[in-house]
């Protein structure tokens, strides 16, 4: 676990050195003029997730495990948590954060889960070599404990937690309906407590290590000088120098804590949204397009290609499917050079989804080697 709370440190870290301006929108997550507590749900979980510990630490078996899975599931279900650490790695490969780093299509016409948030975030945590950050979220995170405590569909007996009307949790190649309370449930709440406790001791940190007002430079979206409102009691907003003229003057743009209402605000910024959708899609093309394979997860591409093929952008088109292409030949190549036979039938419809997209929306390839592999394929 030691190596897993130096990478979050590192997360932070990284993200300030490689691109400090956009590391500070991530750390101030702005959405809209808001006190503390109403503009992130990530005050009150920390402050839950405290309370929680409290108790856990209090109480004994069958109570304390209680506090704790409670502790457990919660701490997986925070939205803010997961756009943060995305963000981070995003900031860390020197490129814009977002508050809303899940896009919404109209497939998606629904919350995303937690299962599905950090597929999402698996890939740029590996973009970014974090992982042990991975290994934490495959190795702690189990869906069928989380869901079976939250619906109450679970049972203790003696030292084992017994799970009703769920799939079995896979331990060790086996899989298990009743696993032990001391033995598997503890240590994972424990590792739960420590990634918690760095993640939020560095997030904190981190706005008290602004402690005087400096400037810095950053893109909004062209290159700007920034003021970093740092004060004794940490980071209170930035300023963005002259960002818009009115009326023939230069006007700054800023994000700012009002210490007499308490609130955050911004001021001369105008969210667009679709522009703004429009630069981390772009971003995020660029950052697959210097990538010669996915390595973790296909969920965030798979959410990029769903995204551009509802905006219909020519350039966006063209650039996804040539993604797509690339993908597709990447899986096709190590199956075809596959030796192992049984490796080689168990990878063999990877390229396909890849391929079968490229024929769908395709505007301005031959697809004629393309549909050969497919047929070659299937």
């Amino acid at each position: 676990m030691t190596k897993t709370l130096n990478q979050i440190e590192d997360l932070f870290n990284n993200a300030q050195y490689n691109n400090e301006f956009q590391f500070l929108l991530t750390l101030l997550n702005y959405k809209h003029i808001a006190s503390p507590e109403e503009s992130s749900n990530l005050k009150e979980w920390f402050s839950a997730l405290e309370f929680y510990k409290t108790l856990y630490h209090e109480k004994k078996d069958k109570e304390k495990l209680r506090i704790g899975l409670l502790l457990y599931s919660t701490f997986f279900e925070n939205s803010d948590f997961y756009n943060i650490i995305g963000s981070l790695c995003l900031n860390s490969l020197g490129f814009g954060g977002s508050s809303y780093l899940f896009w919404k299509t109209k497939k998606q016409d629904r919350l995303l889960g937690t299962g599905e948030k950090i597929r999402a975030i698996k890939e740029k945590l590996s973009d970014c070599n974090y992982n042990e950050i991975i290994e934490f979220f495959e190795n702690v995170h189990y869906e069928q404990i989380r869901n079976t405590f939250f619906h109450s569909a679970y049972g203790i007996s003696g030292d084992d937690y017994i799970l009703f009307d769920s799939e079995p949790i896979e331990i060790n190649g086996t899989l298990q309906r009743r696993v032990s309370i001391d033995n598997f449930l503890n240590p994972l709440i424990e590792k739960v407590i420590s990634f918690f406790d760095k993640f939020k001791e560095i997030y904190n940190e981190s706005f008290k290590s602004y402690s005087e007002e400096k400037l810095i430079k950053g893109h909004f979206p062209s290159l700007k000088e920034v003021i970093v409102h740092g004060t004794e009691d940490g980071l209170k907003g930035v300023t963005i120098k002259n960002t818009a003229q009115f009326y023939g003057k230069w006007s700054d743009s800023s994000i700012i804590f009002n210490e007499q209402y308490g609130f955050w605000a911004a001021t001369n910024i105008n969210f667009n949204f679709p522009q703004e959708e429009t630069i981390e899609i772009d971003e995020t093309l660029t950052r697959y397009e210097s990538k010669s394979t996915i390595k973790t997860s296909d969920s965030e591409f798979n959410n990029l290609v769903d995204k551009i093929i509802e905006r219909r952008y020519e350039k966006e088109m063209v650039r996804i499917i040539d993604l797509l292409v690339k993908y597709g030949n990447d899986k096709y190549d190590k199956w075809s050079i596959e030796t192992n036979e049984h490796k080689k039938e168990s990878i063999k419809k990877l390229p396909l989804p890849f391929y079968e997209k490229v024929i769908e929306i395709n505007q301005h390839l031959d697809t004629t080697e393309i549909q050969k592999r497919i047929k070659e394929l299937k």
